[in-house]
């Protein structure tokens, strides 16, 4: 049997490997924009670091969420939450 089909048997029908993927572009787009962001606006490094790091906390609150999400539309909600 096909490990995808598999997993998703075990969750419930739902693809878990399908919500990172989806929730991965959108987490890199915000960390890249915060680098950028924080290069323009602050010129102390730490401060700077201490930014990204908060970013980069807020990423993987929402790939927690996507990973226990029971729904696709709670992985939706991930993905929105990160555009925002």
């Amino acid at each position: 049997m096909d490990a995808a089909l598999l997993s998703m048997m075990r969750s419930g029908g739902r693809n878990r490997a399908w919500a990172e993927t989806m929730v991965n572009p959108e987490a890199k787009k915000l960390v890249e924009a915060a680098n950028v962001i924080s290069g323009f606006h602050l010129r102390d490094s730490l401060t700077r670091l201490q930014f990204v790091q908060e970013i980069r906390d807020v990423v993987e609150k929402q790939f927690a969420v996507a990973r226990q999400a029971r729904t696709d539309e709670d992985c939706i909600a991930c993905i929105k939450n990160l555009r925002e």
